[in-house]
């Protein structure tokens, strides 16, 4: 096998090159004969930067399998010509899918600690018994490349720059960081995310982003720009960058070099990207800049990569509340396989697990990983069906962003189906236990399969305080409240969860994707809000859009179309006990609110498909 050694490269221009590729680590036990190796680790940044202050991910993402094998090979040639016998650290950078050796050391590295507890395989003891004379093959772990650990591993830099003064913050070959930071989960995007907030990045989705990067990287930070601008934040740049970013048709205000220190202060940027190395004189503006920075505590990116990995980790959907609390001294070995059933009811369609009789871990966690449309199953979010001292089962709603929901009136006439024709309840009346009460539902059946269920959803809740709502007087119905910067008339009241809800001429021509977001978030609904627009079509028929919390625009939400048909009677549109169908993108709901104060609504259930995923 041919190995190259990047130090041995005279070309400066080669170098300079490859320092741009792909760099890993192998942590590996040789007994002499043969190795073996836990992992494969893989930089964020590129090679440029000391692999000390680099964001670390076990296992390697971004490797393909003949280049993963070429290491291995490598790994196992190097360790046995150097005539090791224990622990041996060797860093590759790959480019242009060729191997370069940077350095081989046959000592323990930092990583060995973080390698041991994520993959289980006790490196220090096993590296001494093989010192002490034992042969790999017989300690019970084999040979060559360990098998994968269902989670991922990163590995987060922390740094005391605030400490020093005027000491450049940009990252280059000579290690900076005093200090590391380990994140677990079971995606790439959670692991991050907690390494990340280890490490005390603020994780802010709001505000701007200061970006001033150097020629090389101009063409590359657009796509880092647009990340940024996707999460909702706005753009601020040097007047280069903001060229080339508006050239590509993003919006960025322009900020004089003299003008940073005024906009720094005002509060607005969370995140600054400033790639400039040329020259670390504390003199040079891009120097200055980061420590101005550094000062007011804003994170500085020296690096695209770094950057990209925090929008990635943001964009996932992750949050404090939603990831797994993992137990580092008692991690699983192997994947876990769930059942689940694909539902979904007037369009509204999630991922629901049969609880009786097999666990869910962390399902805030698990609900923000199997939403995704692109990457997993895809759902408005995932319903744990579990056993109830009280009811014939109990729902627990877990919103796509992770959040719990009290209550979901599309999801729970779908659990009805599937208790029915499970077997688990043989009666076509049941009652359901939600953090939002006890539900009674009626089912309609078609050759013993359920096609559409009826459900009591209790009385709609007025009050303010309990709705919750910022708002004065006993009821919120018919207020002026200011949102998303209008004066808007608005009914706010709650059907186990908080809604608000507008009358429009035309619903269609409503900003949803705007409005929803602002409205939704809006500091005087202290839980956040379900947010819907309606159009009355006649007084028993209307037309619907809704920004469900947690989930974005729904094709369906029945409490929603439960509040839209209360408002529409509250506000003397409709009339109380007569049957309203409140139309969604995803179909029709019935829904009747009685002159005792209940309401009740009526919706299609259909199950698209079973199957197991591995989480």
């Amino acid at each position: 096998m041919q190995i190259i050694l990047a130090g041995g490269i005279e070309n400066p221009i080669l170098i300079d090159q490859y320092l741009q590729g792909v760099e890993v680590e192998v942590d590996a036990i040789c007994d002499g004969e043969d190795i073996l190796m836990p992992g494969i680790m893989e930089h964020i940044e590129r090679a440029g930067v000391h692999s000390g202050d680099s964001i670390a991910v076990y296992p390697a993402w971004n490797l393909s399998g003949f280049v993963a094998q070429r290491i291995i090979g490598a790994t196992r040639s190097i360790a046995l010509e150097l005539h090791t016998v224990g622990l041996v650290n060797i860093q590759y950078v790959i480019f242009h899918n060729e191997i370069y050796v940077i350095e081989a050391n046959p000592r323990a590295s930092r990583t060995i600690p973080y390698i041991s507890k994520v993959t289980g395989v006790p490196m220090v003891d096993l590296a001494v018994r093989a010192m002490m004379g034992e042969k790999l093959s017989e300690m019970g772990y084999g040979t060559g490349l360990y098998k994968q650990s269902p989670y991922y591993a990163v590995k987060v830099p922390a740094f005391s720059f605030e400490k020093l003064q005027d000491v450049d913050t940009h990252l280059g070959p000579e290690m900076k960081s005093t200090g590391e930071a380990l994140g677990i989960g079971s995606t790439l995007e959670e692991a991050m995310y907690k390494g990340l907030v280890a490490a005390g990045y603020g994780m802010r989705r709001d505000g701007g982003m200061f970006m001033t990067v150097c020629d090389a990287d101009k063409a590359e930070a657009v796509d880092t720009a647009r990340r940024y601008l996707s999460l909702g934040l706005s753009l601020y740049a040097t007047p280069g960058t903001a060229q080339v970013l508006v050239n590509h048709g993003l919006s960025a205000a322009v900020v004089r070099r003299e003008m940073v220190e005024n906009m720094l202060s005002l509060g607005n940027i969370r995140y600054i990207l400033s790639t400039s190395s040329k020259g670390r004189a504390t003199d040079r503006v891009s120097v200055k800049i980061r420590r101005m920075a550094l000062e007011r505590a804003i994170p500085v990116f020296t690096s695209l990569d770094t950057a990209n990995a925090l929008a990635n980790a943001l964009i996932s959907g992750y949050t404090q509340s939603s990831i797994e609390l993992v137990d580092i001294n008692h991690m699983r070995k192997e994947r876990q396989s769930l059942r689940f059933i694909k539902m979904r009811g007037t369009g509204n369609d999630y991922i629901f697990f049969d609880c009786f009789d097999q666990p869910v871990i962390s399902p805030s966690s698990l609900s923000v990983q199997l939403s995704d449309r692109r990457k997993s199953i895809g759902g408005e979010g995932i319903i744990l069906i579990e056993p109830s001292s009280c009811a014939d089962a109990y729902m627990r709603v877990f919103n796509a962003d992770g959040s719990e929901s009290q209550m979901a009136g599309n999801a729970i006439r779908c659990v009805a189906k599937y208790l029915y024709e499970s077997g688990r309840v043989q009666d076509t009346c049941m009652t359901i236990q939600t953090k939002a009460g006890l539900r009674k539902l009626n089912l309609f059946l078609r050759d013993d399969i359920v096609v559409s269920v009826q459900v009591d959803m209790g009385m709609p809740i007025f009050t303010p305080s309990d709705i919750p709502v910022l708002l004065d007087g006993e009821r919120a119905v018919n207020r002026v409240m200011r949102l998303a910067g209008e004066d808007r008339m608005v009914t706010c009241l709650s059907m186990g969860n908080p809604h608000v809800i507008q009358f429009v001429q035309d619903v269609s021509r409503v900003r949803l994707p705007v409005l929803g977001p602002a409205i939704e978030n809006d500091r005087q609904f202290p839980e956040r809000v379900n947010v819907s627009f309606a159009t009355l079509l006649n007084r028993n028929v209307l037309k619907a859009r809704v920004w469900e919390r947690g989930i974005g625009e729904t094709w369906g939400c029945g409490t929603g179309a439960c509040a839209i048909a209360v408002a529409a009677v509250e506000c003397g549109l409709c009339d109380k006990d007569t049957y309203i169908t409140v139309r969604l993108i995803g179909g029709e709901l019935v829904i009747r609110y009685t002159k005792d104060g209940h309401v009740f609504m009526s919706g299609d259930v259909r199950k698209d498909y079973m199957g197991v995923i591995e989480v």
